[in-house]
């Protein structure tokens, strides 16, 4: 026989496949493990080739990228929760000199959810300062660098920034300034720090104080200081923060204040009071505070004279807005308020682009001996920017072809802004096109992210499928270092998601997750649950998706697990519904544990699959929970899973427990016992025992709890006996015969003998009843016997 082993290897040689040997003891071909508490690694089974070649090493998921510092201080916040002992207080004392040294060096601000962690630190640290060495202790220097860090404010609450601002002051203050000059500055960066944090009024009593000990010292030394000049920038600060407080009452007093001090109404006091009232659209109060006479006759900031365009383009101020232009162009405007009066061309007073050209040569024979005023790619990016705000992508893009016509080359900034509102306006190929240009220019502050972040999202949502192009891309931003936005990443799980590229998610997860706020980090747990809950969304994706959640965003919290619990139950997996249950009954954070509904709800979960082995498994787990005291309404949800399950007799122990307890049953605690009696052999002797107690008690029957003692007496087959009840409810109790109770009635008996007696006793005694029950059709059994298409008994404790 001809042999196929030659033509077999050179097969695999030409393909560059090599000739792999297996050994046959291995029976799977991926191995699961957990990866630090995060990830599922792909194990291949090792392999050895014929020339040795090397397979690709085994993939190793990423660490957490965590700010430095930052893990350690968590640490801390771990033990707190769990009354363990606390990292020692030198390596904490590191940690903060990490975290801050990495915060300043990159300019970013420190967020609520770090800030959290920080302000844990910093009290661990002032309370054991007295027990440990000076290692452990945090310096001056170590206090001025958070100080720096905590004047960046993030987007989410700032609450704790206040008050770690109020805590570095104090404690700087405690230990005392070299000089008066480090004493200024601390107050310096403390009133910033109130007026950014929502406290401009006690920012602006601070500062007259100091001002007043100023000046009486220079009394003192015989020295004059212009109290104005020396602290324009902290009146600045606070005028600031009352306009972004809008609290108009106070900015209006600063204002008087800061001038009773010898701050003289300037451009940058004209911004601010311009601009506060121009974003409240107030017409009369804009043009007054605009008009006024500022310090000598200066013009107006661009971004004021933009400020006002803006304000008269919503408020339709467009007679004014001539009046105000026209006298910047007769003072002959810089090259900012230049580039603010061609927009003011283009958008109020409706010029094409041949006429902003037309004004572009007139700007230039205007200022013949002054270079610095020329169009520039400023001048076109501010038009652009225009067009973006009148939501017009074409006359962008003329605006552009205008610049280069004029020799004025597209720069970052204009890229950005095409991307912007290309992506905005669907051209994914342009947007394309923009960022592919943006790669050969220099970006300084990051400028490029927001618009980077846009088209990613806008590609995720799009029809077609561009996985190819969004790799790309997140590479290119992985390389340098940059944080996706928490909206872009919840896009880009998503599309993981749906590809099942669980281990790229798991990756994009940990570089990006730990970097987000409290508020960001929720909005992304949304984005999962929305993606668990859907009942579109298949099961094994679904578990994937929350298998992530739980090792990343472990916030999960309580509610949020449960409605988890209870969508794995809607799909019928009962054991997949256990472990998210397992996983809360072993969490080490206390508020991360079941609470008394849970166990309930998992219990009920369990009663509508009749999964016996995981009602053993998390009875037991309540069994061992010293924290939950139970009721009668746990009672019920135990009843009902023993039930469910076809142990009837261990069910309806928990009706001993009700009765000894001091709440007593519910009408559901009856109609839940008598199901019970309905399974127990013999067990309509407990459901009259209970039913002769109800009626020596003259407790109210309700239609629900008659149906079940109907329902119980007919299970154990008392077919007369159940027959005769149902003319006793009728008349001594006021129970109408319905559907629902004679669909009870014969669902109930065992064996279609009684069945036939039931409908034979029916038809002639409750015709109408009989007839409609009859419309919700039978479904025949494997024994033979048939059932009508009840409605589904509703499983509730």
């Amino acid at each position: 026989m001809r042999s196929h082993l030659t033509r077999s290897v050179f097969r695999r040689l030409l393909s560059n496949e090599g000739l792999t040997f297996r050994c046959s003891s291995q029976t799977s071909l991926l191995q699961r493990h957990r990866h630090n508490a995060s990830q599922y690694l792909l194990r291949s089974p090792p392999r050895r080739t014929l020339f040795g070649f090397s397979q690709k090493p085994p993939r190793v998921p990423k660490d957490p990228d965590l700010v430095p510092g930052f893990s350690k201080m968590v640490d801390l916040g771990v033990t707190r929760n769990i009354n363990a002992r606390p990292p020692p207080a030198p390596e904490l004392v590191t940690a903060w000199r990490a975290f801050f040294e990495y915060k300043i060096a990159r300019q970013e601000p420190v967020n609520n959810l770090q800030a959290k962690y920080v302000v844990r630190v910093f009290e661990h640290l002032q309370k054991v300062r007295d027990q440990v060495d000076e290692d452990g202790r945090l310096t001056s220097r170590d206090l001025r660098s958070a100080r720096v860090s905590f004047l960046l404010m993030p987007n989410d609450k700032t609450d704790l920034h206040n008050w770690m601002a109020r805590e570095i002051y104090k404690t700087l203050s405690g230990m005392g300034f070299k000089t008066d000059k480090e004493r200024q500055e601390a107050i310096k960066f403390f009133i910033r720090a109130l007026a950014l944090t929502g406290d401009s009024l006690e920012a602006r009593a601070l500062l007259i104080e100091t001002i007043a000990q100023i000046q009486e010292q220079s009394d003192a030394d015989g020295e004059e200081k212009s109290s104005g000049i020396y602290y324009r920038e902290r009146w600045k600060a606070v005028l600031d923060g009352f306009a972004r407080e809008d609290n108009e009452v106070e900015l209006l007093r600063t204002i008087e204040m800061a001038e009773h001090y010898g701050v003289i109404y300037n451009r940058e006091s004209q911004r601010i009071m311009t601009c506060f009232y121009a974003s409240k659209d107030d017409v009369k109060a804009t043009k007054e505070w605009f008009s006024r006479p500022v310090l000598s006759s200066e013009a107006p900031l661009p971004s004021t004279m933009l400020a006002i365009l803006r304000f008269c383009l919503r408020n339709n101020e467009l007679e004014w807005s001539r009046t105000v232009f026209r006298e910047l162009l007769e003072a002959n405007p810089n090259k900012g308020n230049w580039d603010v009066v061609l927009q003011w061309a283009a958008g109020a007073m409706g010029k094409g682009v041949e006429d902003v050209e037309r004004m572009i040569q007139v700007m230039i024979r205007h200022n013949q001996d002054d270079e610095s005023v020329r169009p520039d790619i400023d001048t076109i990016n501010g038009l652009v920017d225009l067009a973006m705000s009148m939501k017009d992508p074409y006359l962008a893009e003329r605006y552009i072809a205008l610049g280069l016509k004029s020799g004025i080359y597209p720069n970052a900034t204009t890229f950005i802004l095409q991307m912007n509102y290309r992506a905005e306006a669907g051209d994914l190929t342009g947007a394309q096109a923009a960022y592919d240009a943006l790669q050969s220019e220099e970006i300084l502050n990051d400028e490029d992210l927001p618009a980077i972040n846009k088209y990613i999202r806008a590609l995720c949502n799009a029809n077609k499928n561009y996985y190819e192009r969004i790799t790309s891309i997140t590479a290119d931003l992985e390389e340098r270092k940059k944080r996706l936005e928490a909206d872009t990443v919840s896009a880009l799980s998503m599309m993981y998601l749906q590809r099942d590229e669980t281990n790229d998610l798991t990756d994009l997860l940990q570089t990006q997750a730990y970097h987000f706020t409290t508020a960001e980090r929720q909005r992304l747990i949304d984005t999962f649950m929305k993606f668990c809950l859907d009942r579109n969304t298949d099961t094994v994706r679904a578990w994937e998706a929350y298998s992530i959640m739980r090792a990343i965003l472990d916030e999960l919290s309580v509610p949020e697990r449960t409605s988890l619990m209870n969508e794995f139950f809607a799909r019928s997996r009962c054991d997949m519904a256990c472990h998210i249950f397992g996983h809360m009954r072993q969490h080490p954070l206390p508020d991360r544990r079941p609470v008394l509904d849970t166990y309930i709800q998992c219990f009920v979960g369990i009663a509508s699959l009749g999964d016996r082995e995981h009602l053993d498994m998390v009875h037991n787990m309540l069994k061992m929970d010293s924290t939950v005291e139970p009721n009668t309404k746990l009672y019920n949800s135990l009843i009902l899973a023993y039930t469910e399950c076809e142990d009837a007799d261990r069910a309806l122990e928990f009706w001993e427990d009700i009765t000894n307890s001091s709440e007593g049953p519910s009408y559901r605690t009856l109609e839940i016992v008598f199901r019970a009696c309905g399974r127990k052999p013999f067990g309509d002797k407990i459901a009259r025992s209970i039913w002769n107690k109800m009626r020596g008690m003259e407790i109210e029957v309700t239609k629900e709890v008659f149906a079940a003692y109907v329902g119980a007496l007919a299970g154990q087959g008392k077919f007369e006996e159940a027959r005769d009840m149902v003319g006793v409810g009728e008349k001594e109790l006021g129970i109408v015969v319905d559907v629902h109770l004679l669909g009870t009635l014969y669902n109930a008996l065992p064996g279609q003998n009684r069945k036939d007696l039931v409908e034979e006793w029916a038809k002639e005694t409750y015709s109408a009843a009989w007839t409609e029950l009859e419309q919700l059709g039978q479904t025949t059994q494997k024994e033979g016997h048939r059932l009508f298409n009840m409605p589904k008994r509703e499983m509730k404790a």
